[in-house]
């Protein structure tokens, strides 16, 4: 695939069909019709709109209003199918479409004056070319001659209506015969044609224009059958081949254009008539989703109607101009109905396309932003306020803040924020400071010190800023409380009460802020990497003797990995100590009756730079000299990175001379960080069904996590623990050989020639154990990655006592996958007996099930004997062959059968729903029953990946917050800047949360449950 060339700014699919596209307006008609949008429709006279070639698609639709015509033409040959946009973003074209009429003579193309466009998806390179051909028809002849039926009929308008319709139709028709050879002229005196054309100056306007020449008092068609001066007769030998040659000349493509923009001009124009006065051949069909279909932009997933509904409440009736929140949906390329995902993501992907000089902080940066915001504002979207927070965060700001915080300090908006210098900044500021003696309003005076920093990027304002903040908080603490107050409240921190630090987002590091946290959280490594400094548990002499990937590790090597542990120390005691301080101020704030006690801004600290682009920009072990440089976008990587940092900064068991290169090297599996983190699985290699069965030596492999597929569309933890271990073929040419054949019974089935499985088992466990939810697939048919957006149900404890011996998946999971078997099948009889009945003569949605369908017609058939009773029921049974109580008797039999059977189908309800719910219960039994052993595992850490491609989306993780001293558990979410408090249903709930289906487990973390008290702690 060649580089795209972006042409401007991306919009996704559906936005260039309903938007760009509608409001593609060529200059010549902008200035005959205002506010005009195109609405493609397809005349019932034309073939299908859609044509299909070896190499391309071509569709084309004519605008019901100014009847211009749009050719588009999607290219498929290098990308079809194989490079298709599968994920549920799909397309995201850059466009460029010109308003300047082409004039061409391409009698292929047949286009006399014709706008040109072209777009390109930059994510599978589909290419698409557009024209917009002018109408013949111009709107102004349209109107002209509109205005001269009405005035003729200003009494009656649907008289006028009448009139106008008969003149359009029958121009249709004139051009109908004159495309097919008729020469026939049209005489002005003629009864029909004067009463329906009326020959008054628009009339005779359109037909000229259309090539009809007056002669005298007739109008003569024009002669399309001529080519090069000789006419086409039947006798001629080569007719077929003058005839193919006329259908390509611009003349009868002209006559032909015309005759489509007349039948849906005509079309229009009834659309005013009485339903019975409508003729079906000037009915046009709507084909906007057809073209949509064509570029593969329909299914978009869209926001829940409650949202529309408030954005409909927010943007008010539509007029001249649009509204803040409609341009706010045009800047980002998106249409209003999208989900706030989808929304997300335009934002993400036009910061990471921005050519700009300055795409991160500039004014594009800028415009971006504020649309963001409006979009939030207007939505009330929680998701989308997050997005806006952690942008905040980095420094972004909007333009609305940087015209309060100018009002604040300067009285009145500045226009250019970075024309002021920085000096004049801090000047207003301390003189607006000086003019006030309440704390409140000065924290807001810096607060709005700090947007104009952020809006000038200027590092050293922004410093000042904090720093400005930092002492006003302190000198209200210490006017209120005093300084003794706050350090003694210090040393009686609440961990319950006062929530852990958040980290904020420096630019798309989500995934980096949810890992610094769990590793935080591991009582462990926070303990190792906070005792840095003491020439113990690191390697602060550079002492050598360590090896990584049988290599011995330079000193460069040693001193980038001791930089990053006290990066990383750096950053735990801004956790420890921000957790600490806020706690104290809030106590004597609270208990001195201080303005800014009931201060509910979140509590975070900054990642340090160099820390995030240590994990971010370098997976595995390098060199100084051979460092990587691609950017890592995956959990498991990132913490494969740190780990591997860690290991790197531990210095060797004991003193060697560097310069033996003969002796052995410490490796990584000696040390503590690897001891906690990584397992070993045995595994062995057996050839079964052969004659002579043979079984490999089995070999011992460590593992930093457990790669777990998901078996089904709604699997439980233990499930994909069990499919982890259990027997998968290696190679079969029965199957792919990429994919693991878990079904045992299969397997029986191929070993009868010998077949090589592979068994593994679980030889030792690690104190903290990590498992990666293999979410993210590869389409081998695509050849493009997507995401697997399956419910997991998470358990709070699981034990991995069964997979301590070879095939002990398979008995751990037969009863369970017995009961499961028993599950789906009383699901589906279930559900078929809520499945609709549909009749032929249903007219109306009601949706019916058997059961109540059986109920309904036995209490109607239970009534005939009733109706049977009534005088005019007598009347008319006395009149018919069979008598009133063969009748009555033939009712209440149905009525019988009837009742017996809705009897039968409720009593199988009931019995299928009693069985549900027992086996739903052995099983959930099975699933609880952990072993206290030393296999068994609580749940510690859940990483939460939202959103429905593996190309974009948002992190947090959930992590176990246990207080031993008050014995409570509960969990907190960790949101880059946001911690929050959540009930443990958000992560082991049987079912999604409605409207974050797509935010799911992705990464997990469980810790042994007999040292859970060591391991896990969010202590201070």
């Amino acid at each position: 695939m060649g580089v795209v060339n972006l042409h401007g700014p991306g919009v996704l699919g559906e936005y260039l069909v309903k938007r760009q596209l509608a409001e593609w307006i060529p200059d010549d008609i902008r200035r005959q019709l205002t506010r005009h949008t195109h609405t493609w429709v397809q005349p019932a006279t034309d073939i299908a709109c859609l044509g299909t070639t070896t190499e391309r698609i071509s569709w084309h639709g004519t605008c019901r209003e100014c009847l211009c015509q749009l050719t588009a033409t999607i290219e498929t040959e290098g990308a079809g199918q194989n490079n298709a946009c599968i994920d549920e973003v799909g397309h995201h074209f850059h466009s460029t479409l010109s308003t300047q009429a082409e004039t061409s003579n391409d009698q292929q193309a047949g286009f006399s004056a014709t706008c040109r466009g072209r777009t390109r998806c930059c994510k599978c390179a589909l290419t698409a070319s557009f024209g917009l051909q002018l109408p013949v028809i111009e709107p102004s002849m349209c109107t002209a001659l509109s205005n001269a039926r009405m005035s003729m009929h200003s009494h009656h308008p649907t008289q006028g209506t009448r009139e106008l319709f008969g003149t359009v139709s029958t121009l249709f028709k004139l051009i109908k015969n004159a495309c097919t050879g008729n020469t026939k002229p049209i005489r002005l005196h003629s009864d029909a044609p004067r009463r329906l054309l009326k020959f008054d100056a628009a009339c005779n306007h359109i037909l000229e224009i259309m090539g009809f020449e007056l002669i005298g008092e007739e109008f003569h068609p024009p002669e399309i059958v001529r080519v090069a001066g000789e006419a086409l007769d039947n006798a001629n030998p080569s007719r077929d081949v003058r005839l193919t040659q006329v259908r390509a000349s611009l003349l009868f493509r002209r006559l032909e254009s015309a005759r489509l923009e007349l039948n849906v001009w005509a079309g229009q124009i009834q659309r005013q008539l009485p339903r019975d006065e409508r003729q079906a051949l000037f009915m046009p069909t709507m084909v906007e989703d057809t073209l949509s279909r064509t570029l593969g932009t329909f299914n978009y997933k869209r926001a829940p109607s409650g949202k529309l509904t408030l954005l409909m409440a927010t943007t008010g009736a539509v007029n001249a101009k649009h509204t803040a929140a409609e341009d706010a949906y045009r800047a980002l390329g998106v249409l209003d109905d999208v989900c706030d995902a989808l929304v997300e993501w335009a934002y993400t992907r036009l910061t990471a396309e921005d050519q700009s000089d300055d795409p991160v902080f500039g004014s594009h940066a800028r415009s971006r932003f504020d649309s963001l915001v409006t979009i939030s504002a207007a939505r009330g979207s929680k998701e989308l306020g997050l997005l806006v927070a952690n942008e905040r965060e980095r420094g972004m700001v909007a333009t609305g803040a940087i015209r309060s915080a100018c009002v604040a300090l300067f009285g009145q908006p500045q226009s250019e924020v970075d024309t002021i210098d920085s000096d004049t900044v801090r000047e207003v500021f301390l003189a607006r400071v000086a003019e006030t003696s309440a704390s409140k309003v000065r924290m807001e005076l810096a607060e709005h010190l700090a947007v104009l920093a952020d809006a000038k990027q200027d590092v050293a304002l922004k410093a000042y800023a904090d720093n400005v903040l930092s002492s006003l908080e302190t000198s209200a603490e210490i006017e209120m409380g005093g300084a003794e107050g706050v350090a003694a409240w210090k040393g009686k921190v609440d961990t319950w009460e006062q929530l852990p630090v958040g980290l904020k987002n420096i630019g798309n590091t989500c995934y980096l802020n949810s890992i610094l946290q769990c590793l935080f959280s591991i009582l462990p490594i926070r303990a190792a990497v906070l005792s840095y400094g003491d020439n113990k548990t690191w390697n602060e002499e550079l002492r050598l003797g360590r090896n990584d990937g049988g290599r011995l590790l330079t000193r460069e090597e040693i001193s980038e990995a001791l930089k990053f542990v006290q990066r990383l120390k750096n950053l735990f005691e801004a956790l420890v100590t921000q957790r600490v301080e806020s706690w104290a101020a809030k106590r004597v704030r609270t208990s001195s009756g201080h303005p800014l006690a009931s201060t509910t801004a979140p509590l975070a600290v900054a990642p340090d730079r160099e820390l995030a682009d240590m994990l971010l920009l370098r997976v595995g072990s390098s060199t100084s000299t051979t460092q990587a440089s691609s950017q890592q976008q995956d959990v498991d990587e990132c913490i494969a990175q740190c780990v591997g940092l860690l290991v790197r900064a531990l210095p060797p068991p004991s003193l060697m001379d560097a310069s033996d290169q003969d002796s052995d090297l410490s490796g990584p599996g000696d040390t503590w960080i690897y001891k906690l983190l990584s397992g070993a699985l045995e595994v062995a290699t057996d050839r079964v069904g052969a004659e002579s069965e043979k079984t490999e030596k089995p070999l011992n492999e460590a593992f930093l996590n457990l790669n777990l597929n998901i078996p089904g569309e709604a699997a439980d933890i233990n499930d994909c623990i069990d499919a982890f271990f259990a027997p998968s073929e290696i190679s079969s040419d029965k199957h792919d050989p990429n994919a693991m054949d878990t079904d045992t019974s299969q397997l029986r089935a191929d070993t009868e020639a010998g077949q090589m499985v592979r068994r593994s088992r679980l030889k030792n466990a690690p104190p903290v154990l990590c498992m990666q939810v293999q979410r993210v697939q590869f389409d081998m048919t695509t050849m493009r990655a997507f995401k697997i957006n399956s419910h997991l149900r998470l358990r709070e404890q699981v034990s991995l006592t069964p997979y301590l011996h070879f095939d002990g998946a398979a008995a751990a999971h037969s009863r369970r996958h017995e009961l499961q078997q028993r599950l789906r099948t009383v699901n589906e009889h279930l559900k078929a007996l809520d499945v609709p009945i549909q009749t032929a003569a249903q007219t109306d949605n009601a949706q019916v099930s058997v059961v109540s369908a059986l109920e309904r017609v036995q209490a109607f058939m239970a009534g005939i004997g009733r109706w049977s009773e009534l005088d005019d029921a007598r009347s008319l049974l006395a009149d018919l062959p069979q008598s009133a109580s063969f009748i009555t008797s033939s009712a209440e039999h149905i009525s019988s059968q009837l009742r017996e059977m809705s009897s039968t189908l409720s009593q199988a309800r009931q019995q299928w729903e009693d069985e549900l719910r027992s086996t739903q219960s052995e099983l959930e039994r099975i699933y609880s029953h952990v072993p206290q052993d030393t296999t068994a595992y609580t749940l510690h850490a859940v990483f939460i990946h939202s959103g429905h491609s593996p190309e974009f989306g948002h992190y947090w993780v959930y992590v176990r917050d246990y207080v031993r001293e008050k014995n409570l558990v509960r969990w907190l979410k960790f949101n880059d800047s946001q911690v929050s408090v959540v009930d443990s249903s958000e992560i082991f709930g049987d079912t999604p949360k409605q409207g974050e289906e797509s935010a799911n487990p992705y990464y997990l973390v469980y810790v042994r449950t007999s040292c859970i008290d060591e391991m896990a702690d969010f202590g201070v």
